[in-house]
C-alpha cells in the first residue's frame, strides 16, 4: 500500500533519479595529508567517504569523519581486523572455525546449514561492525576472487576460503592474498584445478590458469590485454599438480600438491618476463608456481587492473584513469600492498568529486537499509531472520556467494537499475519500515523502532520531520519538492505540525518506507 500511495510519479521520479548524475561536478579539493589540527570535510564530501567506505553512512560514523578528519579516521579503519563485530556471533557458528573436513559432514547432512551461517555472519558482520572499511574489502575481495558456493559438490568448501583467504588478508599485501587463494580447495574445485594432471587422459585443466590471468591478475580493461593464448597455457602447466587432499583424516578437503602430476614442460610468459626451464620432475613445482603468482601479484598489469577494479567499484563506474594510474603507483611502490592504495583512493579528490555517482547494489542497499533504520537482527543464523535476509537478497537478485561466473557480480549501474529491481527495493523497504519483513508470528526476527529514529527535539512541520529524517537517518538531503510529493500521497499538509506524522503508526511507517525508496538512497 505505501508504494502504491506513491504512485507512477515517484516510480518514475525514481527511475530517473538512480540515473548517473548529470549536473555539474564540483572542482575537485587537493586533500591535506594528515594535518595538526584536523580540518573537516564539509558535510556532503564527509557523507560521500561515509558512503564508499562503509555498508551504509550513519550519523554516528559521519560525526567521526569530521570530528577527527578523513584522514585520521581513514587510519583508524585501516588499523581494523574483524574482532569486534564477531563478538555479536557467539557459539553458533561453528562451521566459520571448523575444517574442511568436519564441514563435510554437515554438508552430507544438510548443506543450508553452511550456507546459513556463512551468509548469516557476513550480512551481521556488515551491518554492525564498526571496522566498516574492513568488512566492505572483504566483500570486495570475495567479489574479486568470486566462487560460486554451489556451483560443484563441494559446497562446504567456501567457508574456510572466507576464513582463510578473503578475511586475513583483506588489508594486507594483495600477492599474500592471491598466493592464499591458490591454496584454496574452494577455488581449485570450482574452477577444476583439482583435475588438472599433466599426465593424465584429459591432461592440464587450462580454466583456472585462464581466469587466474584475466580476473584475478592482468586483466582486461577497455578491451586491452597484455597476455595471450599461449601465456594462459603456459600459466595452466605451471599450476598443474594443485588439488586438494582425498585422504579420509582430519586434513580431507584441505590443499595438497601432487607433484606427479605436475607438468615438467619449459614454460615463458610475457615473452619470458617469467620463465623456467624444463623440469626433469615435479618436485619444484609448487616453488615455480609460487614464484609465478608473486611475478603476476607484481606486475604493472596487474597493478593497474585492480586501481581500476577499486576505482569503479568506489568512485565512478567510468573512473579517471589518472586515478587509476596513481592508484596503481602506489601500489607497485608498497609491494602490492593494499591500505596506502585505499588511502590514496579515499582521500582523494576525485572521490570527493563524486557524490551519487555510483549506484547500490542490492546487497549494498539493504545492509544500509538496515543500519539506517538501526535494526535488530536476530543472530541465530538458523532463525527465521537469517532464512528471511537469504529470501530478500534472492528476490533482489543478489545472494552472496552465488553468482554463477567467475567474474564476480557488477559494479556498474546499468546491470541494476530496473524498474523491477527499483521496485523491489521498494517492497523490501515498506515491509522493514513496517516490521513486516520478517513474520510477525516468529521470535526470532528483523525489528525496528520507528519511534526511537525521531529526531529531539521534534520538528515544528511536517516538512521539517521529513527533512529531519533524511538528513539524520538516512543521510541523504531531501529536496523540498519531493517532501512535498511524499506528504501529498499521504494526505498530509505539508505545513500541518510534526506529530501528524508522528503520532499515527501508519503514517510514520510509511514515511520511513518512501525515504528507504528515495532515489537519493539508492545511491551513494
Amino acid at each position: 500500500s505505501v508504494l502504491g500511495a506513491a504512485g507512477a510519479g515517484g516510480i518514475a521520479l525514481a527511475a530517473a533519479a538512480c540515473a548517473p548524475a548529470t549536473g555539474p561536478t564540483p572542482a575537485p579539493s587537493t586533500p591535506t595529508s594528515t594535518p595538526a589540527t584536523p580540518v573537516p570535510w564539509p558535510l556532503d564530501e564527509s557523507r560521500v567517504l561515509a558512503s564508499r567506505a562503509t555498508f551504509g553512512p550513519t550519523r554516528a560514523v559521519v560525526d567521526r569523519i569530521r570530528s577527527i578528519g578523513p584522514a585520521a579516521w581513514l587510519d583508524e579503519q585501516l588499523a581494523a581486523n574483524g574482532a569486534t563485530a564477531d563478538a555479536r556471533l557467539g557459539s553458533s557458528f561453528p562451521s566459520l572455525t571448523a575444517s574442511n573436513a568436519v564441514n563435510s559432514v554437515q554438508r552430507s547432512a544438510d548443506q543450508n546449514v553452511l550456507f546459513r551461517e556463512l551468509d548469516h555472519a557476513m550480512l551481521l558482520r556488515a551491518v554492525y561492525s564498526e571496522n566498516q572499511l574492513y568488512e566492505v574489502m572483504c566483500d570486495f575481495w570475495s567479489n574479486h576472487f568470486s566462487i560460486w558456493r554451489s556451483a560443484k559438490w563441494m559446497t562446504h568448501l567456501k567457508t574456510r576460503d572466507d576464513g582463510d583467504v578473503i578475511r586475513p588478508h583483506a588489508l594486507g599485501r594483495f600477492v599474500d592474498m592471491l598466493k592464499a587463494s591458490a591454496r584454496s580447495p574452494a577455488m581449485l574445485v570450482y574452477l577444476d584445478n583439482y583435475s588438472s594432471n599433466a599426465y593424465s587422459p584429459s591432461g592440464v585443466n587450462e580454466n583456472w590458469g585462464r581466469e587466474l590471468l584475466e580476473l584475478h591478475t592482468l586483466g582486461i580493461i577497455k578491451g586491452e590485454q597484455v597476455y595471450t593464448e599461449a601465456d594462459m597455457r603456459g600459466v595452466a602447466k605451471v599450476m598443474s599438480g594443485r588439488t586438494i587432499n582425498w585422504t579420509d583424516g582430519p586434513t580431507k578437503y584441505d590443499y595438497r600438491f601432487e607433484k606427479y602430476w605436475h607438468s615438467r614442460d619449459a614454460v615463458s610468459i610475457l615473452g619470458g618476463q617469467w620463465s623456467r626451464p624444463a623440469r626433469t620432475d615435479g618436485a619444484q613445482g609448487e616453488a615455480d608456481g609460487n614464484s609465478l603468482l608473486e611475478f603476476l601479484a607484481r606486475h604493472p598489469s596487474t597493478a593497474r587492473h585492480l586501481a581500476f577494479k577499486l576505482c569503479r567499484r568506489f568512485v565512478a563506474d567510468d573512473p579517471p584513469m589518472t586515478l587509476v594510474d596513481r592508484l596503481a603507483s602506489t601500489y607497485l611502490a608498497n609491494d602490492t600492498a593494499i591500505a596506502p592504495v585505499l588511502r590514496e583512493l579515499f582521500l582523494s579528490p576525485e572521490l570527493r568529486a563524486s557524490g551519487g555517482q555510483k549506484v547500490k547494489r542490492p546487497y549494498e542497499w539493504l545492509v544500509s537499509s538496515l543500519r539506517a533504520t538501526r535494526a535488530e537482527i536476530d543472530s541465530d543464523p538458523q532463525g527465521h531472520a537469517s532464512r528471511r535476509l537469504r529470501e530478500v537478497q534472492w528476490g533482489l537478485g543478489q545472494p552472496i556467494n552465488e553468482r554463477t561466473t567467475p567474474d564476480g557480480y557488477p559494479e556498474t549501474a546499468a546491470e541494476w537499475v530496473s524498474t523491477e529491481g527499483l521496485l523491489k527495493r521498494w517492497e523490501w523497504g515498506a515491509r522493514l519500515a513496517r516490521n513486516k519483513l520478517t513474520s510477525t508470528t516468529e521470535t526470532r526476527k528483523v525489528v525496528i523502532d520507528p519511534a526511537a529514529l525521531l529526531p529531539s527535539p521534534l520538528p515544528a512541520t511536517t516538512t521539517d520531520l521529513l527533512t529531519a529524517l533524511a538528513d539524520q537517518v538516512f543521510q541523504f538531503p531531501l529536496p523540498a519538492p519531493h517532501a512535498t510529493s511524499i506528504l501529498a500521497a499521504l494526505g498530509v499538509s505539508p505545513t500541518a505540525g510534526a506529530t501528524t506524522i508522528t503520532s499515527n503508526a501508519n503514517n510514520l511507517q510509511a514515511v520511513l518506507g518512501l525515504l528507504c525508496a528515495h532515489p537519493n538512497f539508492q545511491r551513494r
